[in-house]
């Protein structure tokens, strides 16, 4: 089991669920230069079967703005309280604490998708506050914000 996304920790306790069972794990990152996205997809026995990104998006965007576009989670799906993290039992979508985007103007957003079946929404959003608060404490805010 990983231990990082592309570079991006991540306790495996959040991402085991997301994976099918299968005997070879591979990372395939995409590079965010000029895009404004990094995607990190994993591949179990060569199947593609989970992806997490790293978006920049405008600064005044919301959950439900970043997941209209977003694959396997819907602007109608969970929304946490504070208005942060949207998810559904295949994906979700939240906002990274990132003082680079704030001071740029932008917004920098996480967003994680899994093709397993049987995951919970529950479980989706722990993964996506995982990921989102690890990015926010790596280099990732910096690589989609060009700088």
């Amino acid at each position: 089991m990983p231990s990082e996304l592309c570079g991006v920790g991540v306790p495996a306790s959040v991402l085991e669920p997301m994976l099918p069972p299968g005997k070879e794990i591979s990372a395939h990152p995409t590079d965010p230069q000029g895009t404004g996205i990094a995607r990190c997809r994993l591949h179990v026995d060569g199947e593609s079967v989970f992806s997490a990104g790293v978006e920049r998006w405008e600064k005044d965007a919301s959950a439900r703005d970043v997941a209209g576009p977003a694959q396997s989670v819907a602007p109608g799906d969970a929304r946490s309280e504070d208005g942060r993290f949207v998810h559904s039992a295949s994906g979700a979508v939240g906002r990274v604490d990132c003082r680079a985007a704030d001071e740029g103007g932008r917004s920098v957003w996480a967003t994680v998708r899994t093709t397993r079946g049987g995951t919970t929404g529950e479980q989706m959003k722990d993964l996506v506050t995982a990921y989102a608060d690890a990015v926010g404490a790596s280099g990732a805010c910096d690589e989609v914000l060009g700088r």
